[in-house]
């Protein structure tokens, strides 16, 4: 059964790609496909990573699951994901937090910097200005997650922190939806994967994955260890096969297979 949704409380555009749209309803964020598989992105993404160490570490990952939304007179495929947030809390930006905390002009700071000097630069100013003293070991953690799945649209609006009054704590490692070649319309589906998966840049510093999680592993140390198998990658695309036509399912298939199975060999090589 779809879920009705009123699109007159759309509140928020989730992504640097389009605008789209998301729901707040009954302690759920709902939001839609925009541009090919975003939720199944989602939910492969976030189910794999309840076999990694994330929670050892002390750290939080945000779990979806896939929906059918009744959307402008339409069924359509999205994805779902609890409310995290407290009443007393709200979510503070790492691009709002910078501005306010140093300046608008705050990117001068680092442009002569090399990667490594970037990414430490970034971790201690936003433990300075929050207190999170972790926060070089989140970082590599959140790079080291999107370099495994592809993840490209970790711009700093995606990077965040939780704020209650003047306490800060980690926000759960969230929106994993830009990440396994979802984007059709970025990564046409007439091209093999494994050629799409050479043009991917990383974020927030627009480089390749790897620089960027070699730098952030250098400074802090490598956080990320995996747990699951090619089995466990089968059943989480399994769980996302109903809510695709079956026309589009081997292309989506196998562009998430060769997608992990690259981007494992070049985390772990």
């Amino acid at each position: 059964m779809a879920i009705e949704l009123v699109t007159g409380r759309k509140i928020a555009e989730t992504s640097s790609k389009g605008n789209q749209e998301k729901w707040l309803e009954d302690g759920r964020w709902y939001k839609l496909d925009l541009f090919g598989y975003e939720a199944l992105s989602e939910v492969v993404v976030s189910g794999l990573l309840g076999k990694t160490n994330i929670t050892g570490l002390g750290f939080r990952f945000v779990t979806y699951r896939m929906e059918k939304m009744e959307v402008h007179r339409r069924i359509r495929t999205g994805c779902s994901s609890e409310n995290f947030l407290q009443d007393d809390e709200s979510i503070l930006t790492f691009a709002d937090l910078l501005t306010k905390g140093i300046g608008p002009d705050w990117q001068k700071r680092t442009e002569r910097m090399s990667l490594k000097a970037k990414i430490h630069w970034l971790a201690d100013t936003v433990a300075e200005l929050t207190g999170l003293e972790r926060m070089g070991e989140y970082l590599t953690l959140l790079f080291e997650i999107d370099m495994l799945f592809l993840n490209e649209d970790r711009h700093l609006n995606n990077i965040a922190v939780l704020r209650r009054g003047e306490v800060f704590d980690y926000c759960p490692i969230f929106d994993f939806g830009a990440g396994l070649l979802s984007s059709t319309r970025d990564y046409p589906v007439d091209i093999l994967p494994k050629g799409l998966i050479r043009l991917v840049q990383a974020r927030p510093f627009n480089c390749s994955f790897v620089r960027q999680v070699h730098a952030a592993q250098e400074a802090f140390s490598p956080q990320l260890q995996c747990g699951f198998s090619r089995a466990d990658v089968e059943a989480a695309l399994e769980s996302a096969a109903a809510f695709y036509p079956r026309r589009d399912w081997p292309y989506i298939r196998d562009r998430v297979r060769e997608s992990i199975r690259t981007q494992y060999r070049k985390l772990y090589q």
